[in-house]
């Protein structure tokens, strides 16, 4: 059972431990006296000594019932550390994983024990029985035989033993008895006088080296909360062990991977949970590594690592990762490494259009190059704005430095963290030895485009508003700023005003970026003149010719035409894909162009009004036309089949033979790539 103190035992500082707070609001360590009889009492009576810098809690029980309380109890209100003594103590010590504080026997208490034990002897009984746990101390015989004391010892190892020691002592005329607590009270109950074997001074002791425990294992678990608390943010799945290899820490991803909950996991033997994992080899001094593996069915990537403290190897860390994740990162590194060495493509004049709405983004973009103000391109998606910020920037006095770009919606929080802002040797772990400079470090001198910036997290946003106010970087990891000279040009298809209205955009950042604006507007809003002059300036370089003054005098002219009657028959389209559809539908021309145009009696080919829906059903509006159902769904069926076998044969040139790589490319078997060439 548990019992607590008396209330006129807790002073003021114990008042305020009552939940478990020192008076500076610190949490404090939680101690469990454990004893029965008279043992019992004395721990109880000198604990609150302790009270305003610890929690108390007694336990009346010994061996396994107090081991079966305790375990009970730490599982409630974690236990930082046990005072106990004697065998009760030793049993407990071995049955719990808790730091005990043992009441030790020591020379000067022992023989004020053993002078007070005399003084009550008789003659009918004259000798003093010593009662220890396990053996006879031989230093004691010694003792004894110098001096003459009448001692009789005995030792006793549990509960069990406790009776029988007191008739031995009996028989052996024992007056008065020195023993722990149960033996001292079963001789009081027999007429036995009888001392206790720990003095005060001794259970002082042992309530003194039990708040040092306590205390480092209350900072132990507060870190360990800690790194709980910082692995549980994490993706990937990460797990600590002892070097038993005993499970210390992992995160709630970790513990989906291994099938069952955080706190089932705890103290388990890795090794047992998943030997797939396996720690053996790190554990035994190896120096880790990464390597894959199946578990449960996935597989993962697993990197090891050894954790080493003062020198000292003291367990293992292990992150687990999807590859999948590993692919897409890599894939954003890959493009964003390749857009990062590519030189500046764009310029204004590149921004095709006669009408007053493209002029008017090429008159804006020329006057925004001169300025050196923040730049924030607004418009939908395939409008152009990335093609408008490189031209602002080969216009302006940055044109011969960097020019730099990220997408702020295709990475990860902490990647985009990382790739903006860069980092600090050994600011992570798995970073780069010596560090990485981030692109807005990178784009010193020059122009740094973020493109989607309405997609950037708002923790990353503030960092951003730093930079533009106080034009200086502070790495991941680094407490030294670095002054950077970059202009930034922001673009967006989202609504920014009303993100800033709704609080998913900050207010600050958005005036910030939004010194110099310009909307590049929707094909629908440029009208079919502009929608015309870019398809032929995208039908040229599709064709590889300059512009679509080259188209027109090539032997590509018919197909120039083509175009135009098609575009013709788009009616009231709207264009919502932009530019981006637009391109599409002349790589489909190209695809089908034989198949659009039917060759009459003594005329030259033209374009055929029910093949023109079956390849450009958007064009329905613009084109009165009654043909059967029958007839559409057959030649929807043919230009299908005509626009496969040129995109087959398009990419056997392209990786010149190679059917494999043609298979990957086109997403389909070895088997259905052959068909498909016997059909062409």
């Amino acid at each position: 059972m548990n019992e607590s103190f008396e209330p006129h035992l807790l002073t003021a500082r114990a008042a305020a431990a009552v939940n478990g707070l020192a008076a500076d609001g610190s949490q404090l360590p939680h101690i469990v006296t454990v004893g029965r009889y008279r043992i019992g009492r004395v721990l109880q009576r000198l604990s609150p000594l302790w009270s305003g810098q610890a929690r108390f809690t007694h336990i009346a029980a010994s061996f396994d019932d107090a081991v079966a309380q305790v375990h009970a109890l730490h599982r409630r209100d974690p236990i930082d550390a046990l005072v106990a003594a004697g065998a009760s103590g030793a049993w407990m010590r071995e049955r719990v994983d808790i730091p005990v504080g043992m009441v030790e026997v020591r020379g000067l208490d022992l023989l004020q024990a053993l002078r007070q034990a005399k003084l009550q002897v008789s003659d009918d009984a004259p000798n003093v029985g010593l009662v220890t746990f396990e053996a006879p101390s031989p230093v004691v015989a010694q003792f004894d035989a110098l001096f003459g004391l009448g001692l009789v010892q005995v030792g006793y190892l549990g509960p069990q033993d406790a009776a029988d020691c007191i008739q031995e002592l009996k028989a052996q005329r024992v007056g008065a008895v020195v023993a722990p607590g149960l033996v001292a009270d079963l001789a009081e109950q027999s007429g036995m006088a009888s001392v206790l074997l720990y003095s005060d001074s001794s259970v002082r002791q042992a309530l003194s080296d039990a708040m040092l425990l306590a205390r480092h294992r209350l900072a132990e678990r507060d870190r360990h909360q800690r790194l709980e608390t910082v692995l549980g943010q994490l993706q990937d799945g990460v797990v600590a062990v002892d070097e038993q290899g005993r499970i210390r820490a992992l995160n709630p991803h970790m513990a989906a991977l291994l099938g069952a909950s955080v706190s089932a996991l705890h103290g388990r033997l890795l090794d047992e949970v998943a030997p797939a994992l396996g720690t053996a080899q790190v554990l035994a001094g190896g120096e880790g590594g990464e390597e894959v593996v199946q578990l449960a069915l996935r597989t993962l990537v697993v990197r090891r690592a050894p954790m080493v403290e003062n020198g000292k190897l003291t367990g293992a860390l292990l992150v687990c990762r999807d590859p999948a994740v590993i692919q897409r990162a890599d894939r954003h590194l890959r493009a964003d490494q390749r857009q990062r060495g590519a030189a500046v493509r764009w310029r204004i004049a590149d921004y095709l259009g006669s009408s007053p709405a493209a002029q008017r983004v090429r008159a804006l973009a020329r006057q925004f190059a001169a300025s050196e103000a923040t730049v924030l391109i607004l418009g939908e998606s395939g409008t152009g704005k990335e093609l408008v910020a490189q031209g602002i920037h080969r216009a302006g006095r940055r044109a011969s430095q960097p020019f730099l770009a990220v997408n702020c919606a295709a990475l990860s929080e902490s990647l985009l963290e990382s790739e903006l802002f860069g980092y600090e040797d050994g600011a992570f772990t798995g970073a780069r030895r010596g560090g990485k400079t981030g692109l807005i470090e990178a784009a010193h001198t020059g122009t740094l485009f973020l493109d989607e910036i309405g997609d950037m997290p708002l923790a990353l946003q503030s960092r951003l508003l730093r930079v533009l106010q106080e034009r200086e970087v502070l790495r991941v990891g680094s407490t030294t700023p670095i002054p950077v000279d970059v202009r930034v040009i922001a673009a967006t298809h989202a609504d920014l005003a009303a993100q800033v209205e709704r609080q998913q955009f900050r207010r600050d950042l958005y005036y910030r970026l939004a010194v110099l604006r310009l909307t590049t507007p929707t094909l629908e809003a440029r009208g079919a003149a502009d929608v015309a002059e870019l398809a032929l300036a995208m039908l040229a370089k599709r064709l590889g010719l300059p512009d679509a003054k080259a188209l027109a005098a090539s032997r590509h002219a018919a197909l120039a035409g083509l175009l135009e009657a098609v575009l013709l028959h788009a009616g009231e389209h709207r264009w919502p894909g932009n530019v981006r559809e637009l391109d599409n539908w002349v790589e489909r021309l190209v695809a089908c162009q034989d198949y659009l145009c039917v060759a009459g009696a003594g005329r030259p080919p033209a374009l055929d009004a029910a093949r023109l829906l079956e390849i450009f059903p958007e064009c329905s509006a613009g084109v009165a036309l009654a043909v059967p159902q029958a007839a559409r769904k057959s030649r929807l069926r043919d230009a299908s089949r005509l626009a496969e076998r040129e995109r087959v044969r398009e990419v056997l040139e392209r990786v010149q033979g190679d059917q494999g790589r043609a298979c990957e490319e086109l997403g389909i078997s070895r088997a259905t790539l052959w068909r498909r060439m016997k059909e062409a």
